[in-house]
């Protein structure tokens, strides 16, 4: 029987979403059981000081930096999904840097700042009348600080400010997009695709092609190597979809039963692959 661990997200990585992460991640493992799978869950910190290499698939929902370069190392004997560089590809900065280099994927005019450094930060070239988004330049949200609205670069530079309090090397200065704003979850890409409004109570449900919002997130996806993947978009009032995140194994809160018969669906196909290379 072929073994699946899954690796569980660092607390400080899941703000408000403890339960949610650590629920679809069992769903998941409970869907692969029935498929003959043989799965475990750990810890971050567990699976720090366990030895990793007998398992045939490593599921990490873990983030840090240290850990994904050990699973690095590790999941050149095994299968990983997503891979180590898949999850680092999300970081923001490399994010930004993969999103520029795909045609198919629209976001908002964003530039980069040292948070260290004498004299206040320069401004960014875009204008933004309608304010920025000031955004920590690694991982996704660990508190509601990480990503904050700015009217003008005084609220900009009493961000950097806490930026650097909290020893956080880069930040983000992204124009304000007016629109919709969705969340969509996905994997494959090609495989299963769902989206729905982050506050349906305030959505103008302005027109768009949902193929349009799928191949936009799929090549988010795509661009940084994930499987399963989730990202906010915002439908703009002009017609233009833009891209805002992607990330790796989001919560999947609201379609968790679907979602993980779906994950494990793609799980159990890439193991099968892994288990005819193996035997070639």
């Amino acid at each position: 029987m072929v073994k699946c661990l899954g690796i569980l997200r660092e607390l400080t990585n899941s703000p408000n979403r403890e339960n949610d992460d650590a629920l679809i991640l069992t769903a998941v493992m409970e869907q692969l059981q029935l498929q003959r799978v043989d799965t475990s869950l750990m810890t971050p910190e567990h699976a720090d000081t366990s030895d990793l290499s007998g398992w045939d698939m490593i599921v990490p929902m873990c983030e840090t930096y240290p850990r994904l370069m050990r699973l690095k190392k590790l999941c050149a004997r095994s299968l990983a999904v997503n891979t180590p560089d898949a999850v680092l590809g999300c970081y923001r900065l490399r994010m930004l840097e993969s999103f520029a280099r795909t045609p198919l994927i629209r976001c908002p005019e964003t530039e980069t700042r040292s948070v260290t450094g004498e004299g206040e930060l320069e401004p960014p070239s875009f204008a933004a009348t309608a304010g920025y988004w000031v955004k920590r330049g690694d991982v996704h949200n660990t508190c509601a600080r990480d990503v904050v609205f700015a009217r003008d670069m005084n609220d900009i530079e009493e961000i950097r400010k806490d930026f650097a309090r909290r020893e956080i090397a880069d930040l983000l200065i992204q124009r304000h997009v007016d629109g919709d704003l969705i969340k969509f979850y996905g994997v494959g890409p090609g495989q299963w695709f769902t989206w729905f409004y982050h506050d349906p109570q305030s959505a103008r449900r302005l027109p768009f092609e949902l193929e349009d919002l799928a191949v936009s997130a799929e090549a988010a996806a795509s661009a940084v190597g994930l499987e399963v993947f989730g990202g906010d978009a915002i439908i703009s009032p002009d017609g233009p979809i833009y891209i805002i995140d992607i990330n790796s194994w989001p919560s999947f809160a609201r379609v968790r039963a679907e979602a993980s018969v779906q994950i494990a669906r793609r799980l159990r196909a890439r193991l099968r692959q892994f288990e005819s290379s193996r035997r070639a």
